[in-house]
């Protein structure tokens, strides 16, 4: 199976419908067609960048804490991290644990209420968020790179739309 208007062969999401339209003949599965692409392609972007910081004995939701703070250029409460994550609060705690104690992360009371810490990349979470960057953005880099430039920034203004329509 593949679409002759664009020769492109079959992808798991066209089989999928293909089986639904089968079981389900007048159901509508259009909306699968963006939102299935959309799964696979950022898992196999995921993944990409995965096998990158996987070689630091990192999780690429532990580097994305380690980016937020990089970004930030200063400290962050533990809810300020989960937020520029958008992960959970427990997510997020068991990340920090895990990046402090590997020394990337440091972590001081704050000034003005003492039950709340705030965090900040050590000298060593700096160095190495500044050296696998670079990796990271060329894999996913190499992830787009079927797409031409024209393509790419039209799907990056496509899904900017998208994520303002959905809150």
């Amino acid at each position: 199976m593949h679409d002759p208007a664009t020769d492109v062969p079959a992808d798991p999401v066209d089989r999928a419908r293909a089986e639904w339209a089968a079981v389900h003949p007048g159901l509508d599965t259009s909306p699968i067609a963006v939102s299935g692409r959309l799964r696979l392609v950022a898992a196999a972007v995921d993944r990409l960048a995965e096998e990158v910081v996987r070689e630091e004995e990192l999780t690429r939701a532990e580097f994305d804490v380690l980016c937020a703070l990089r970004r930030s250029r200063r400290a962050l409460t533990p809810t300020g991290v989960s937020a520029a994550t958008l992960a959970s609060g427990a997510a997020t705690t068991k990340r920090l644990e895990h990046l402090t104690a590997r020394g990337l992360l440091a972590r001081t009371p704050d000034p003005r209420d003492g039950r709340v810490s705030r965090l900040a990349l050590t000298p060593e979470g700096t160095a190495l968020v500044d050296r696998v960057l670079p990796r990271v953005l060329a894999a996913e880099g190499r992830a787009t790179a079927a797409l031409g430039a024209d393509a790419r920034a039209a799907l990056a203004d496509h899904l900017r739309t998208l994520l303002g329509a959905l809150g």
